[in-house]
């Protein structure tokens, strides 16, 4: 394994998830805002989990051809550019629209991020790094929920929406760093 490649994936993991983690459940307020109401919660997360799970295998062999590295930087930017663009939502169709992106982002992130991980992990230890990894960013996950309420009463969703966006674009800076094998 690769110190410097672990290291590097985990801080810009860390970055995006925990500022994602902030915005998260306010998700479920901008759809209600947009006419959305309790019933299309469900079909607008529905339409991105969707979305998802039909790009998994084509991300899978293009990340498998092409790389890891290229599909995390990526989707960092698409992810920048995805939560950034929720405040300029101005109806619902807009917002099935870009869950679905976000839906088709998460499995660019989602099978480079495990993929790569399983590539620069050793077998004997990959348990017990894979564990740490996920425990790490599950408690910064976590605490950004917990203090996503009051950033947003605070500073306003703009402008937490946004540094969160940018966060996201720093994210992409760390995983341009990481060195892949090819």
């Amino acid at each position: 394994m690769s110190n410097l490649n672990y290291k590097l994936m985990l801080s810009a993991s860390s970055i995006a998830n925990f500022a994602a983690s902030i915005i998260g459940p306010f998700l479920v307020i901008l759809i209600n805002q947009k006419g959305g109401g309790i019933e299309n919660l469900g079909l607008v997360f529905g339409a991105g989990i969707i979305a998802n799970s039909l790009t998994q295998l084509l991300i899978g062999r293009l990340s498998d051809k092409l790389g890891r590295k290229p599909f995390l930087v990526i989707s960092s930017i698409i992810n920048a550019v995805v939560i950034i663009s929720y405040l300029y939502v101005q109806n619902l169709t807009q917002l099935y629209i870009l869950q679905i992106v976000a839906g088709i982002d998460g499995a660019i992130w989602g099978i480079s991020e495990t993929s790569f991980m399983a590539d620069i992990t050793q077998k004997k230890t990959r348990g017990k790094s894979l564990g740490f990894y996920n425990m790490f960013i599950g408690i910064l996950i976590g605490i950004g929920m917990m203090i996503g309420g009051f950033a947003i009463n605070k500073f306003g969703y703009t402008l937490i929406f946004w540094i969160v966006g940018l966060f996201s674009l720093l994210s992409a800076i760390f995983f341009w760093m990481i060195k892949e094998k090819r």
